[in-house]
């Protein structure tokens, strides 16, 4: 009879063989792409609560639109570059980037619904705010695009540091994706093969051991029952089996990790939101220079979350929202800041937060601006999307959704520009199925769908293609 440990080792090998492919076949295609010039996408969106006003991305010397315009108060379209326009103050972090910004106002998203969130309708064009009906735009282009690692979420959480479902991204009907609240464990998962010390390197260790400990045993288990149990016990040994695979993937990227892995600094346990929220754009960062992957998904706040850091007291997202409901003179109702915030109006509030967004974002940017690729750089093929998880406001009414986006997908999409489209119902409107389906075309994926079309829209209205004017 074989030795216990002879056996694993057997499994291991054999498991990590299997699962080499998909590394395997990433490098094919960066070698490919060094020889053609032509670069696989990778897209990042990061999604905040509350809602973006349609004067938060509002450059200057453009005809401003009313704070919460109903459909006949947004006619016109108007397509403006960007380059003798100043951003406004939340977006100052940016002005460096504004040859590769679009701003883009108007899309209408009345397919989704749900009050302060549209859940997973959000990312996915669609009803279903506490259930996924369909995959989301994430997950769609991970799928398509590839990655040892094809999909990484990270979110800021309320339910502690973990691994959870924050109801915005899916793979599928009744398929919910994960997201690292912890930081340190993201960095663990992702980065913990090449730490040299600390809890991350012990924390490692003791997954590896665990899973050839669990794989083992399921195996032997498995032999004493019958058919209809075995075929239960198979999901679990897949589960366990699938994150073998994916140690043994990292295991061979030991040289791509350690030159892209993040330093492990006191903010990745901190107990100050912004300082973890750093951590996060940190992990997205290293996570797609080293080539883990190609889409990240960034939830910057919660509802709960006082956005500590800040400071802003210890009033929240949630509270913020309610300041600026129905108002248009930037009072505070009564609810009022501390130290240095107390004089300040709804309004510079936001511009603050949006701020501290803002310049996470650009620090992304620059990360990939320095990482050579072909005859540009990282940033040349990434496409960062910033936007509320339920359009222009905190109580929404999904007839407005503010996007910001970073970037041209290789030159897939026009850069540099202001683009806002007529109201929701009126001709000339474009929905925010329409701009999904820019990002597939851009990824190499076009598509006629995605998502639910807004049936309240008339039928002059194409919901099937690009944003024509983004479009290169």
């Amino acid at each position: 009879m074989l030795h216990r440990r002879q056996i694993l080792r057997q499994i291991t090998h054999g498991a990590a063989a299997c699962s080499l492919a998909p590394f395997f076949q990433q490098l094919q295609a960066e070698a490919a792409a060094a020889r053609t010039g032509v670069f696989a996408q990778r897209f990042v969106f990061v999604i905040r609560s509350n809602g973006v006003l349609t004067s938060e991305i509002l450059p200057t010397d453009v005809e401003p639109v009313a704070e919460r315009p109903h459909a006949q108060q947004l006619k016109t379209h108007v397509d403006a570059p960007l380059a003798h326009r100043q951003l406004p103050t939340g977006m100052r972090a940016l002005e460096p980037h504004k040859n590769e910004l679009t701003l883009i106002q108007g899309l209408s998203g009345r397919m989704m619904s749900g009050n302060h969130e549209a859940g997973f309708g959000a990312l996915g064009a669609c009803s279903g705010k506490m259930v996924p009906r369909k995959e989301t735009i994430d997950w769609a282009l991970a799928r398509h695009l590839g990655g040892v690692v094809p999909h990484i979420g990270l979110t800021m959480e309320q339910t502690g540091k973990s691994v959870t479902y924050p109801r915005l991204s899916a793979a599928g009907p009744n398929t919910a994706l994960p997201y690292y609240a912890d930081p340190l464990l993201a960095y663990t998962d992702l980065f913990g093969t090449v730490a040299t010390g600390g809890q991350a390197r012990t924390s490692q260790d003791m997954d590896r051991n665990m899973l050839d400990f669990m794989v083992g045993d399921v195996r032997r288990f498995q032999s004493g029952l019958s058919a209809a149990e075995k075929e239960k016990m198979d999901h679990y040994l897949h589960g366990f089996e699938s994150l073998k695979s994916r140690q043994a993937k990292l295991q061979k990227m030991q040289r791509q990790l350690t030159q892209a892995a993040p330093e492990l600094t006191d903010r990745f346990q901190s107990d100050i939101e912004i300082e973890r929220l750093k951590a996060h754009f940190d992990l997205a960062a290293s996570s797609l220079i080293a080539g883990l992957t190609r889409v990240c998904t960034i939830r910057c706040e919660h509802l709960e979350m006082r956005l500590s850091g800040l400071g802003l007291g210890n009033r929240t997202v949630h509270h913020i929202g309610h300041m600026i409901e129905n108002k248009a003179d930037g009072n505070t109702g009564g609810l009022d800041f501390e130290g240095e915030a107390a004089d300040w109006t709804e309004f510079q509030v936001r511009e603050v937060v949006m701020n501290a967004h803002m310049e996470m974002i650009a620090g992304l940017w620059d990360k990939l601006k320095s990482v050579p690729e072909g005859d540009g750089t990282m940033a040349d093929n990434t496409t960062i999307v910033y936007f509320s998880d339920h359009g222009d406001r905190h109580h929404s009414s999904y007839s407005l959704w503010p996007m910001t986006v970073l970037g041209h997908a290789g030159g897939a999409l026009q850069a540099g520009r202001y683009l806002q489209y007529p109201g929701h119902k009126l001709r000339g409107n474009q929905t925010m199925g329409n701009f999904y389906l820019s990002l597939l075309q851009a990824a190499g994926d076009p598509r006629s769908q995605f998502g639910d079309p807004d049936l309240e829209s008339p039928s002059f209205i194409d919901q099937s293609t690009p944003l024509a004017e983004w479009m290169a």
